[in-house]
């Protein structure tokens, strides 16, 4: 499907060929998507690829991908979310040394993630690191090279597989998005991603996903507004089928959406959202209390308060 033993060839002795002799994929090769890597380029990028081994393979995933596609201005965050196949604790400590500045940690999402956060002009910069085990695939003596190839890429969809939405879903070489070499890439979109894009809606991966991590019901709503899209009709019947998910899930990770949402822009369209499917009452129990005339007044509170700090700014 993929074109695995030219696609792959590129990925593996790609330190060992200067960037500017290393072949271009076309569509006819692969049979399948490819974007120009330049789109997704940020200038730490080129320090960043100092620090990885030269047997590490780095995929670029997640929301990175996601808003450079849609043209999402900056503004004052970057965020990045990286799988690689080496310790990702030890390429942040080597990257932070480089850097001469960050705050490093690592925290549990599914599994180790390794974060280095920094500010530069006023921007904050989050890249989180992930690993992508491949131990087992590249010391089994049974695998010649190229099967060794494909099996890296399932192990890739795999991953991409385990996300809560398609929009999110979809990774890029790393190497294919750097700086002026930066060429061709292959995008990996296992669940349609790229076309959910087009079509400007948020679904899920899998329901089985989102029932795993009922935190994931309010980032698809988060998402939704952030890029004006709109969320799958099933999907957002499935909520209000499915609220009882969301009176287990963390409060503290519920909170720390809440308060995303909040600092957007227009935040009011999407508690208004949240509140006509019910989410927004199960994530505040209280509000359970407080009849609905009450609460779309409080939501046109938020709506007249944000007005007013744009007139204001």
């Amino acid at each position: 499907m993929l074109g695995i033993e030219r696609l792959l060839e590129k990925l593996f002795n790609r330190r060992s060929v200067p960037k500017e002799e290393r072949e271009e994929i076309s569509l006819e090769d692969i049979g399948t998507k490819y974007i120009h890597g330049l789109l997704f380029y940020n200038t730490y990028f080129d320090q960043l690829s100092q620090v990885l081994g030269k047997d590490t393979v780095c995929f670029i995933v997640g929301g990175w991908i996601r808003d450079r596609m849609v043209n999402l201005p900056l503004g004052d965050k970057v965020d990045v979310d990286f799988l690689i196949t080496t310790e990702p604790m030890e390429v942040v400590k080597r990257f932070k040394k480089l850097l001469g500045k960050g705050e490093i940690f690592q925290f549990e999402k599914g599994k180790p993630v390794a974060t280095i956060i920094f500010e530069e002009d006023g921007v904050r910069y989050r890249f989180d690191f992930s690993l992508l085990d491949i131990s087992d695939i590249m010391s089994n003596p049974n695998l010649d090279f190229y099967d060794k190839e494909k099996a890296v890429i399932d192990r890739l969809e795999e991953d991409l597989k385990k996300r809560d939405y398609t929009i999110n879903a979809m990774a890029v070489v790393f190497d294919d998005a750097l700086g002026l070499g930066a060429s061709q890439t292959v995008l990996f979109d296992p669940t349609g991603g790229l076309e959910d894009l087009q079509e400007g809606i948020v679904r899920p991966v899998s329901l089985q996903n989102i029932q795993e991590d009922p935190v994931r019901i309010v980032r698809g709503y988060r998402i939704a507004n952030q890029l004006d899209f709109t969320l799958e009709k099933e999907f957002r019947k499935w909520v209000k089928e499915n609220l009882h998910l969301l009176e287990k899930a963390p409060k503290e990770r519920i909170r720390d959406e809440l308060l995303k949402i909040l600092e957007m822009e227009n935040s009011h369209k999407i508690l208004k959202e949240m509140e006509r499917d019910g989410v927004l009452q199960t994530v505040i129990p209280t509000l359970k209390d407080v009849n609905k005339s009450e609460l779309n007044q409080s939501i046109q509170a938020v709506e007249r308060i944000e007005e007013i700090l744009k007139k204001k700014w």
